[in-house]
């Protein structure tokens, strides 16, 4: 399940653009997290992370596992003169020390995680007491969706990647008992206007 990150950045850049800024939206009001250190995971051409740069004041990190993705990411960030560090990692092997980032976000890379349980981990790890993490995939509400899906209709376009016959997600129920078992607080959004998302925390030092 390799995703072309030249030929998704292309779609992402056109029609996927306006899902960014309300997704980075929701995420800001959810985990109540405004400034700090934040990890975009699976960053693809960076456009999750830019757009949450615009709702908050974070030093901001992109990692992805695609060289490619990177290149694209950095060139998007210098364009909008925005500093930030560009990482290529594996999530279930991220090069960070324990604690690292008050908030990480991802959007559509973990259908495409191969080692589950092992990536979630690795995300808890690397977040501060207090820290959030909002993980999944979705297009950003009901008219982003009608939209995209129309013009992907219409134009039979989009990435080879978006095959969800191969994702490699787990249940819902599956990641709750992981959240549990590592002592995270955790919501899930689960719903046909924003898609599925685990939103986790690791607790507040006392």
């Amino acid at each position: 399940m390799n995703c072309n990150s030249l030929e998704y950045d292309k779609i992402a850049e056109g029609v996927f653009a306006p899902i960014f800024p309300d997704i980075a939206k929701a995420i800001v009001r959810r985990t109540d997290i405004h400034q700090g250190k934040l990890l975009d995971v699976g960053c693809g051409g960076g456009h999750l992370g830019l757009a949450l740069l615009k709702e908050g004041d974070y030093e901001a990190t992109f990692l992805d596992i695609q060289e490619t993705a990177i290149d694209i990411a950095a060139r998007h960030a210098e364009e909008r003169g925005v500093n930030a560090r560009f990482v290529r990692s594996d999530v279930a092997a991220l090069p960070f020390p324990d604690e690292s980032f008050d908030l990480v976000a991802s959007r559509g890379s973990m259908p495409f995680w191969e080692e589950q349980e092992k990536a979630f981990r690795e995300l808890f790890r690397v977040l501060r007491p207090g820290g959030a993490a909002y993980v999944g995939g979705g297009l950003g509400g009901r008219a982003h969706q009608e939209r995209i899906r129309a013009f992907m209709k219409e134009h039979k376009k989009g990435p080879s990647c978006m095959d969800r016959s191969q994702s490699k997600a787990l249940s819902t129920e599956a990641y709750i008992a992981l959240f549990r078992e590592l002592g995270a607080e955790w919501e899930v959004i689960e719903n046909e206007d924003e898609g599925r998302w685990f939103l986790f925390r690791k607790k507040a030092s006392v």
